[in-house]
């Protein structure tokens, strides 16, 4: 009697090779949310930290543009780059302040420096969580006096954690 032939798993099967398609999606922002809506056991991929750590971290060299800010006297407002699915609503990532008080000063890796003139502090603002964390003058810095500029750097102590520094 002849045994059936074994069937040779396809690619979707093999949880490795589904990784490393998942992978290879482009960073924009509905790449792994619409990847994770495929079933149960695409999302449980997607959503391992170790998996989301490596994407995060082989698309940082080319990290989609979402948008830019602007500032005027109603605050930093943002406005986005992106065609839908892909756009972020221009109120979700925007600093409003009824005082024209908020000087926008740069954005990198993620992190907004501001001016507050009300305060005479530069803030630290990580749109997409909220935070802020105001920032001390250096002692003998007259910020009324000078035009100050400066930009904020995200350092290497990881991106779970708040950590920067402001040159």
């Amino acid at each position: 009697e002849m045994l059936p032939a074994a069937v040779a798993a396809g690619p979707l099967d093999d949880d490795n090779l589904l990784s490393e398609i998942l992978f290879r999606l482009p960073p924009l922002p509905s790449s792994l949310p619409r990847a994770s809506a495929v079933c149960k056991r695409w999302r449980s991929l997607a959503s391992v930290p170790a998996f989301s750590r490596r994407f995060r971290l082989h698309h940082r060299r080319n990290p989609p543009l979402l948008g830019c800010f602007q500032a005027d006297a109603e605050g930093i407002s943002f406005e986005p780059a992106l065609e839908a699915p892909d756009r972020v609503p221009p109120g979700r990532l925007s600093l409003q302040s009824d005082r024209g008080d908020l000087w926008f000063r740069g954005c990198r890796h993620g992190l907004v420096l501001v001016f507050d003139q009300t305060r005479l502090q530069f803030m630290v603002w990580d749109p997409v969580t909220g935070h802020k964390h105001y920032i001390a003058d250096p002692p003998g810095l007259d910020v009324t006096k000078y035009m100050i500029n400066g930009a904020v750097v995200r350092s290497s102590a990881g991106d779970a954690h708040f950590h920067f520094q402001v040159v």
